[in-house]
């Protein structure tokens, strides 16, 4: 409305008010506030359970622990009983078979299975030593006779003929002399077969010499002894 001032002058026209905001701009800018106050809400969870400073997964107070490997108990700790490594298993011993009561050298000895042995005489020689590792010197040559009582061929390759000497019963190193004559062959049952064998014994310690005859592998030595001196 327009009218005259108290001057005198011509009244200005009042301007009308600003109309008052709709009640639906109202229901937006609520709906507005509301989801960026979700987005600000996620943006603030996401960031913390994503990565940390340094890029690796933060720590969070609702995660669960892992679970730490109990150590098995050691020797080296009080109250522990190590476990023993397992043995391995030790290799075969070779043993020699046992051995028949020693019988004088002018005895007859058996082996138990019918078998028996005899030592025919025992000579003092000047051994002639052949080949590498024969010396030639002082030694005894022993005649051996074995008798096949059993019903069974038997294998004279495996005959061993064996002496000591001395009261510490020192071995003698078998000699490559040439009258030597080992047993071989087969030998028939009820037949008698001759073997011949030289060692290198000192002079000096053949008061007491024994001979060892086995005939065939696991058998009882037949055991001789006596003064060869």
């Amino acid at each position: 409305m327009s009218g005259t001032d108290e001057r005198g002058g011509t009244a200005v026209q009042d301007r009308p008010a600003p109309a008052a905001p709709s009640s639906r701009r109202r229901l937006l800018l609520a709906l507005a506030g509301v989801v960026l106050v979700a987005l600000v809400a996620v943006f603030v969870l996401v960031r913390g359970d994503g990565d940390g400073p340094n890029g690796s997964p933060a720590a969070t107070g609702s995660s669960t622990p892992a679970t730490a490997t109990e150590p098995s108990l050691g020797a080296d700790e009080p109250g522990a009983q190590a476990t023993p490594p397992a043995e391995d298993p030790q290799p075969a011993v070779d043993e020699l078979p046992p051995s028949q009561a020693a019988v004088p050298l002018d005895r007859p000895a058996a082996a138990g299975d019918g078998v028996t042995a005899t030592v025919a005489s025992v000579e003092a020689i000047d051994g002639v030593g052949q080949g590498r590792g024969n010396v030639s010197g002082p030694a005894l040559r022993v005649t051996v006779t074995i008798t096949n009582g059993t019903d069974d061929d038997l294998d004279l390759g495996g005959v061993a003929v064996d002496l000591t000497h001395g009261t510490d019963a020192v071995p003698a190193s078998p000699l490559d002399d040439p009258s030597q004559a080992p047993f071989s062959g087969a030998l028939e049952p009820g037949e008698t077969a001759e073997g011949v064998y030289v060692f290198s014994v000192p002079p000096d310690d053949r008061g007491t010499v024994t001979v060892s005859v086995g005939h065939r592998a696991g058998a009882p030595f037949m055991v001789f002894t006596g003064s060869a001196g």
